[in-house]
């Protein structure tokens, strides 16, 4: 089963079911909430895929020390 959003987005109900409990970069950047929440707040995608990368790579520095 799928879910179609108005903004074209569209992905299978239970898509991370399984995997784990957190959404990929990839997954958030495609979320339709998160984009809600991202124009209210005047975010552009390309500043919250920076954010999310650059705290991604200092939580893998922060694990490797």
């Amino acid at each position: 089963m799928s879910m179609n959003f108005s903004s074209g987005y569209c992905c299978s109900v239970g898509a991370t079911t399984g995997k784990n409990d957190e959404l990929t970069i990839s997954e958030a950047l495609c979320d339709p909430l998160i984009a809600m929440v991202m124009r209210a707040d005047g975010v552009t995608i390309e500043e919250f895929k920076r954010l999310l990368e650059a705290a991604a790579r200092a939580l893998k520095a922060n694990l490797a020390s």
